[in-house]
C-alpha cells in the first residue's frame, strides 16, 4: 500500500507546481511532510530488519541511501542539464560550485545562504523540489546516530520540536525552520521511525515508539486548536504543516499494521519518485514550446504522463542496475 501513498504524494508535489491549492491550502507542503515521515519510517525497517548488525552497519547505511537518491536524481539532473543547454530556457548560467551543490544534493535546502541556482529566470536550481531531498539526506546522516543512543535521540528529538514550533510562532523564521532545515524537522523523520518500531512492540519496540507518534500527534492537535482560536497561524506553511502530521501520522500507521496487498503497488512506488524528481523538467518543456499557454485542461494529464515516461525510462536504465547492487550491500 505505500506505493500507492508515495505515487499520491509525489502527485500532489507535481500539482502543487502548477498552482493548483485546495481551500488556499498548498497540497505539495502537506505531501513533504509525509514523505518525512515515509523516510523515517523506511530507514527505521532498513536498519533493524535488513541491514546485519556489526562494525559495518552504519557504512552499509549510508550506501544504501545513496544508492537510493542518487542514481535516479542523476540522471534526472543530467536531462535537466542537456534541456538548457541546448536550449537556454530561463537564461541558465553554470559555474562549477552551483552544479557541484546540484549534484550534491545536501545543501540545497540552505538555499536561503548558498545560490544553487542555475537559472535566472526563475531563480530555480536543476530540480527545484529537490531541496527536501537535502533535508532527507541530513536526517540519513543523523538517523544511525539515533538509532545507537536512545538519549542522545530524547535531547535530539526535543530540540527539532521546540525549533519547529518557535518557527510556528514566528519567533523564527517559519518557511526556514518549520519546513525545511532539518533544526526544525528530525522530529518528524523520528515519527515514521517510531511507527515503523512499535509494530515489533512485543519484542523489540519500546515504549518510546508506541507513545512518541501519538504524543505528537495530540500536541499538533492541541495547537492547531489553540492557533485557531488565537489566530496564530503564519502565512508560511504552518496549517500545511501541521494538516501533513495530523493526517500523515494516522494514515503510515495504519499501512503499516494492514496486511492489505493491492497490485501494481511495487510499480507506483517505482514510478512516484522519477515523476516526484522529473515533473519539472516537463512543466519548462512545455513553457519553451509555448504549449502551456495552449494545452487547457490536458495541461496537468501532459505533465504527468510525460514524468511518468521520463521515470519509466529511468527505472528500466538505472534502478533496476543499482537495485541488484543495493541487495547485494544488504545482504554483506
Amino acid at each position: 500500500m505505500f506505493g500507492y501513498l508515495r505515487f499520491a504524494l509525489a502527485f500532489f508535489v507535481l500539482i502543487s507546481h502548477v498552482d493548483v491549492r485546495f481551500f488556499g491550502l498548498n497540497p505539495g507542503v502537506i505531501a513533504v511532510v509525509i514523505f518525512y515521515i515515509l523516510a523515517g519510517h523506511v530507514v527505521s525497517h532498513l536498519w533493524e530488519d535488513i541491514l546485519p548488525d556489526g562494525p559495518g552497519r552504519i557504512r552499509r547505511f549510508y550506501r544504501d541511501r545513496a544508492l537510493r537518491i542518487f542514481p535516479l536524481y542523476g540522471y534526472v539532473a543530467v536531462l535537466t542539464l542537456l534541456f538548457l543547454v541546448v536550449t537556454g530556457y530561463a537564461e541558465p548560467r553554470f559555474s562549477l560550485l552551483k552544479l557541484v551543490n546540484n549534484f550534491l544534493i545536501v545543501p540545497l535546502n540552505f538555499y536561503m545562504v548558498i545560490d544553487s541556482a542555475i537559472l535566472t529566470t526563475p531563480h530555480w536550481c536543476l530540480i527545484p523540489p529537490a531541496w527536501s531531498l537535502g533535508a532527507e539526506l541530513q536526517a540519513y546522516l543523523l538517523l544511525p546516530v539515533a538509532f545507537l543512543h536512545k538519549r542522545l535521540k530524547l535531547l535530539m528529538v526535543a530540540v527539532s520540536f521546540c525549533v519547529y514550533l518557535l518557527a510556528n510562532l514566528s519567533i523564527i523564521d517559519p518557511d526556514y525552520f518549520g519546513y525545511r532545515l532539518i533544526a526544525g524537522v528530525f522530529f518528524i523523520f523520528v515519527v515514521g521511525s517510531a511507527i515503523q518500531a512499535a509494530k515489533k512492540s512485543s519484542k523489540n519496540g519500546g515504549l518510546f515508539d508506541r507513545i512518541y507518534p501519538w504524543a505528537i500527534w495530540g500536541g499538533i492537535a492541541l495547537l492547531g486548536l489553540v492557533f485557531i482560536q488565537k489566530g496564530l497561524f503564519s502565512t508560511a506553511y504552518t496549517k500545511e504543516t501541521f494538516i501533513g502530521l495530523l493526517t500523515g501520522i494516522p494514515v503510515v500507521y495504519g499501512m503499516n499494521r494492514s496486511r492489505v496487498k493491492l497490485p501494481g503497488n511495487t510499480l507506483l512506488g517505482a514510478l512516484s519518485y522519477g515523476m516526484f524528481l522529473s515533473h519539472f523538467l516537463m512543466v519548462w518543456g512545455l513553457d519553451y514550446t509555448g504549449y502551456a499557454e495552449k494545452a487547457g485542461i490536458a495541461y496537468i494529464p501532459v505533465i504527468t504522463l510525460g514524468a511518468l515516461a521520463l521515470s519509466c525510462l529511468g527505472v528500466m536504465l538505472v534502478e533496476k542496475r543499482v537495485d541488484s547492487v543495493r541487495k547485494k550491500i544488504k545482504r554483506y
